[in-house]
Formats: structure tokens, C-alpha cells, sequence
């Protein structure tokens, strides 16, 4: 598998001009959200679009970022010993981070 669109991704608001009306009350005013990823003079890039909420957005947007961050963290965790995961408490959210990795990376 080919690795994700280049980093920044950003978010753009639109009108929201096309598809169904939602009927949900929450998005009465509800924009289109278009996250553009990629764009630079050396990766023609990717967008990514859809109706969505903008926390939504905001989140996939973020994505890239949150990944390497997790990543950064996966290297620093790696010389910690079992008893020292258990000290802290951090089995659940070492295994967290490594599932959220791997679901990145489509393993």
C-alpha cells in the first residue's frame, strides 16, 4: 500500500449548494467542508471532499499530523521495559497508539 497524500492538510468551506438536504436539525446551516492535502509545487496533491460537520473536518485534516505524532511517540516508547509500561499505567494506551498506527497504514 502507497503511503497517504503529503502533509499540511487544510479545510475549506463552501456553500453548501450540492447533494441531499440533511434532515438532521444540527445541520440547518450546515457547509460543504473540502479538505485539500498535499498541494505544493512538487505533489500535485489530492482533495478530499464531502458534507460534512465542521469538527469532522477539522479532524480529518489533522490526520497526517496526528499520525507522525504517534509515530514520534512509538520510537521514544520502544527502549521502555514491561515493568515500566506497568509503572505508569500506559499498557492500554500503547496498545492504542499501535492499533491507531497500524489502522493508518491499512495493516
Amino acid at each position: 500500500m502507497s503511503g497517504h497524500t503529503s502533509a499540511p492538510w487544510h479545510v475549506s468551506q463552501r456553500p453548501h449548494t450540492k447533494g441531499p438536504p440533511s434532515t438532521d436539525p444540527a445541520d440547518a446551516h450546515l457547509d460543504y467542508f473540502h479538505i485539500e492535502a498535499g498541494r505544493d509545487e512538487e505533489d500535485g496533491g489530492w482533495e478530499i471532499a464531502g458534507y460534512m460537520r465542521p469538527a469532522d473536518a477539522r479532524l480529518i485534516a489533522a490526520a497526517p499530523q496526528m499520525l507522525a505524532a504517534l509515530k514520534a511517540l512509538n520510537l521514544q516508547t520502544r527502549n521502555w521495559s514491561s515493568d515500566e509500561i506497568r509503572q505508569m499505567g500506559m499498557e492500554t494506551t500503547l496498545t492504542m497508539m499501535l492499533d491507531a498506527i497500524a489502522k493508518a497504514e491499512g495493516k
